[in-house]
């Protein structure tokens, strides 16, 4: 379904981590919802501390996140690991190398990705001799693929539902079924969620929060979202006169993609960084925030940031609108973002 709703920015910051986890494990279907509500973000966090994946030590003072393991980059994986990726598939290895690299970021991004490398695995694949697709495609051969790009970056929670998925559409194909037609029935059904949970999903949610966009408006971002992107290259080419506010933070400065993005659709743009917000907070009249994930107790699960954003705009009363699609619903609740996070290497 679709809604919108135009809201306070949430007093609370929760949950926060990389686009991970697991969300709804519903099939089809284009989904929208936007909610005042603002949580927690964190993305990659900025710690030069305990390369190659080692914990914190006692004495550390990231003591509180201990719970929290460090993604070993490529280069220093052990030989052992080294040699468990020859069952591999190629497009799992260079997918995982630019999730570790932070080249494919964006829960919508990594999780279309993610699929687009799943489709090639089920073209390659055969099952060995007195197996069946339904039994060994799940188990032993896709979940090594997981495995690797968990090592990589831990997984969002659109690709927990993804995964979940896939492997349902897996468990209904038939025995006796010939494989090419097993196989294609699953590339088939890849489209189909890419199709209608993420690219149709994302235009609903257009049409939703354009009509929250009033001509004169000075609307504030934070970060890149492409959701949000969307939402206001559609109402520029709608006529809509207005101007935006990127703010935005390191570590990966995915502001400036934006910024970039909305200057080429002649749309007038300020960009400033987080400690700056105050600066420009007297002129924003709305707020449009994108999310890797809306929780089951209502919070948001974004990028590390967003939750102090939402928090002056409350201060404020400026209306905080956020653009989520129903895939990327979770069961989860997270109280603070020491919970469950993602700990970078910058």
């Amino acid at each position: 379904g679709a809604g919108g709703q135009r809201g306070g920015g949430g007093h609370h910051g929760k949950g926060a981590g990389a686009s991970g986890g697991g969300r709804d494990s519903s099939a089809s279907g284009a989904g929208a919802a936007t909610t005042g509500g603002a949580g927690d973000a964190a993305g990659p966090s900025a710690s030069h501390h305990g390369g190659g994946g080692v914990r914190a030590t006692k004495d550390d003072p990231l003591q509180p996140f201990l719970h929290l393991d460090l993604p070993k980059p490529a280069s220093s994986l052990s030989h052992s690991a080294k040699l468990s990726t020859a069952n591999i598939h190629p497009s799992i290895l260079r997918l995982a190398l630019q999730y570790s690299e932070f080249k494919v970021v964006g829960a919508n991004a990594r999780c279309i990705a993610m699929l687009e490398a799943f489709k090639d695995i089920i073209t390659s694949y055969t099952p060995p001799p007195q197996t069946s697709l339904t039994r060994h495609l799940p188990t032993t051969h896709l979940n090594p693929q997981i495995a690797h790009l968990i090592r990589a970056r831990p997984l969002s929670v659109s690709m927990g539902t993804a995964i979940r998925f896939l492997k349902y559409e897996i468990s209904l194909i038939e025995m006796e079924m010939d494989l090419d037609e097993a196989k294609q029935i699953l590339l088939t059904k890849i489209d189909s969620f890419i199709r209608d949970r993420i690219l149709l999903a994302g235009r609903v949610i257009e049409q939703h929060a354009i009509e929250k966009i009033k001509d004169g408006d000075v609307i504030l971002t934070y970060a890149r979202s492409s959701v949000v992107e969307g939402v206001l290259l559609e109402a520029k080419r709608q006529g809509k006169e207005f101007s935006v506010v990127v703010v935005d933070s390191r570590p990966l400065y995915e502001g400036k993609h934006l910024l970039h993005s909305l200057r080429l659709a002649s749309i007038p743009t300020t960009y400033v960084l987080l400690p700056s917000l105050s600066l420009v907070l007297p002129r924003v009249s709305l707020c449009l925030l994108g999310t890797h994930a809306l929780l089951s107790n209502g919070a948001m699960f974004s990028r590390a940031g967003t939750a102090l954003v939402a928090m002056m705009l409350r201060e404020r009363s400026v209306p905080v609108v956020c653009c989520c699609e129903t895939y990327k619903f979770s069961e989860r609740v997270m109280l603070d973002s020491i919970v469950g996070n993602e700990r970078g290497r910058f």
